[in-house]
């Protein structure tokens, strides 16, 4: 299912990330988000486009970019608000894209279209717990990995090697 997201609404649901907007970092907070999705969507395997308010950079007019495999799109003088409900007017097949945003004008919009909708909250709690799903797998087949190949270093050797030729 195509997820179509609210850049900086979902930005300020990670700590880390809203510190950095708080601190006027917006390019390392944007370039933070789109790491942790390019992470979800290599777990997920979904289509993502981002959407952000305003422009890439003050002096570049890039309206869209592919950052791996998530479409990004700035809305220049526009609203990404606006660039939003326009993606979804004109989807083929709107109910089946999820909107991530807790705007509430956004929202209203979209159910017209039969659009989904999970909020930037509730989606901040799902990249997360699919982060710790991942640790907590890796953290099993570690342990699991070290119980059927056991290692054995040098100095285990030389004791049993030591005891043997003692016999």
């Amino acid at each position: 299912m195509p997820l179509l997201i609210d850049g900086f609404n979902l930005i300020y649901k990670f700590p880390e990330l809203e510190a950095l907007m708080y601190s006027g970092r917006l390019n390392a907070a944007r370039a933070g988000l789109l790491v942790k999705l390019k992470e979800y969507q290599k777990i997920k395997k979904t289509s993502i486009r981002v959407v952000f308010d305003g422009k890439k950079d003050k002096a570049v007019e890039t309206t869209s970019e592919k950052v791996g495999k998530i479409d990004v799109y700035y809305s220049l003088d526009y609203s990404a608000d606006y660039l939003i409900k326009q993606f979804i007017k004109k989807d083929l097949n709107p109910k089946m894209t999820t909107v991530i945003t807790s705007d509430k004008d956004i929202i209203f919009y979209i159910n017209r279209f039969g659009a989904k909708n999970i909020t930037s909250e509730k989606f901040a709690e799902i990249v997360n717990s699919a982060f710790a799903e991942i640790l907590e797998e890796e953290e099993l087949q570690k342990i699991t990995s070290e119980k059927e190949n056991p290692s054995v270093s040098e100095d285990e050797i030389s004791y049993w090697q030591k005891l043997f030729r003692k016999k």
